[in-house]
């Protein structure tokens, strides 16, 4: 039977380090980061057909589209219902008219995004990048706007309550000029 060095595992992925280094607690450390690693990707990538479906229909109600680069993208009325835009870019996207509602868009990138009307009621927020966006008209109730990141963004009209937000805790936080 062939045993199968750790070591022999690496020469294929990092090459020359290994013949430097022959402790192999190093190269158990670095197996666990290179799995690590590989997994946290896989964990964050898109479903390809998903986002084909989104292209093609206007619509992927509860897909996953988590980690998803849909910049520049024209969604007009798009149903995003219940999807997983978890990290998704979505920069100088036009969602008009859209339906987020229930949906995953932490750490999500949505600079300069167009979201007049656009549904986002009880949709996850935190992290999300609002940088510039337009959300005149939007529907917020029920999501954690304070979490989001508003700096610049347009909420004239939007049903949105910005009064629990801490504007000491988050600077991000705009006020409304009615």
């Amino acid at each position: 039977m062939m045993s199968i060095d750790i070591k022999d595992i690496f020469k294929v992925r990092f090459g020359t380090i290994l013949t430097k280094v022959r402790d192999k607690k190093f190269c158990v450390l670095m197996l666990a980061f290179s799995l690590g690693t590989i997994l946290d990707s896989a964990a964050q990538a898109a479903d390809p057909e998903h986002v084909a479906q989104l292209k093609q229909s206007n619509a992927c109600e509860g897909c996953d589209l988590s980690g998803a680069d849909l910049s520049g993208l024209i969604l007009i009325h798009a149903n995003l219902r219940k999807a997983n835009l978890q990290g998704a870019n979505l920069r100088n996207t036009s969602l008009l008219l859209s339906n987020l509602e229930q949906a995953n868009l932490e750490n999500a990138n949505l600079t300069s995004a167009y979201l007049y009307g656009s549904n986002l009621e009880n949709s996850r927020l935190g992290g999300t990048d609002f940088t510039q966006a337009i959300l005149r008209g939007a529907k917020l109730q029920g999501s954690n706007v304070c979490e989001a990141n508003l700096l610049g963004a347009d909420l004239t009209d939007a049903d949105v309550n910005l009064e629990d937000c801490s504007v000491e805790a988050n600077s991000t936080i705009p006020t409304i000029n009615e």
